[in-house]
């Protein structure tokens, strides 16, 4: 069996629409289908993406699916609950305005939560924090390196960035994670993202797929073990 890894989608319906058949091309029944989360915010149609997913696993993939949680899922729910834990603007500061807008139009009010459909919450509150099969782990941001991925707590393996990405720390198969931008770093100190060379981040030990998809780069999925990368602008 392979595995299929998407990266961060952000509310991009269309590359994700045009994603999708690049990797069934090369599936073959029975192959997984794995998710790293952050379907929503920044993009126009994170409504739209959740859809697709959903569409995936009702008999869409011709095999096992699943869907991870990132950090800007466990930033919707929280901002949807009556006490959230993050401050109301972190959200609508990392995409929120444009996920409400995905649900309830632009003239939202605060009964926009009714917008979203019971099955779409269900989708979000149930997503998982990590998953793993023969080919490798599957996590939003990364793990402590260290520990396995059971031992970490949920806040590393959606948040953690640099203490994961630099170390060379190696688990028991490869850990592929979506979260933290991958690009050839630029030689001037000024970022252009429409200039920007979106790859992914390819070592023995982690392989990193968002390729910044928010930002006008490619969605990219990696099939696994071969490590063939597939993407789609």
């Amino acid at each position: 069996m392979r595995t299929f890894v998407v990266g961060d989608i952000h509310g991009h319906a269309g590359k994700l629409r045009g994603l999708l058949p690049l990797l069934k091309e090369r599936a073959a029944p029975g192959d997984a289908l794995v998710f790293v989360g952050d379907y929503v915010d920044r993009g126009p149609d994170s409504r739209g993406v959740i859809d697709l997913v959903l569409a995936e696993q009702t008999g869409g993939w011709d095999g096992p699916v699943t869907t991870l949680k990132g950090n800007h899922e466990e930033l919707m729910l929280d901002f949807m609950t009556p006490r959230p834990r993050y401050e109301r603007g972190v959200w609508m500061q990392n995409g929120g305005f444009e996920t409400i807008a995905s649900y309830a139009g632009t003239q939202w009010g605060r009964d926009w939560v009714n917008s979203v459909s019971p099955l779409h919450v269900r989708f979000l509150e149930t997503l998982q924090s990590w998953h793993q099969d023969d080919n490798g782990i599957y996590v939003h941001a990364g793990l402590l390196p260290g520990q396995r991925p059971q031992d970490c707590d949920d806040e590393t393996r959606l948040w953690i960035r640099d203490e994961f990405i630099l170390s060379r720390f190696r688990w028991d198969r490869v850990v592929v994670f979506g979260h933290t931008p991958q690009f050839e770093q630029p030689s001037g100190p000024v970022m252009d993202y429409d200039k920007l060379d979106w790859r992914p981040l390819e070592l023995p030990e982690k392989i990193g797929i968002d390729t910044g998809a928010a930002y006008g780069g490619p969605l990219t999925a990696v099939m696994l073990p071969e490590r063939e990368f597939f993407s789609f602008r």
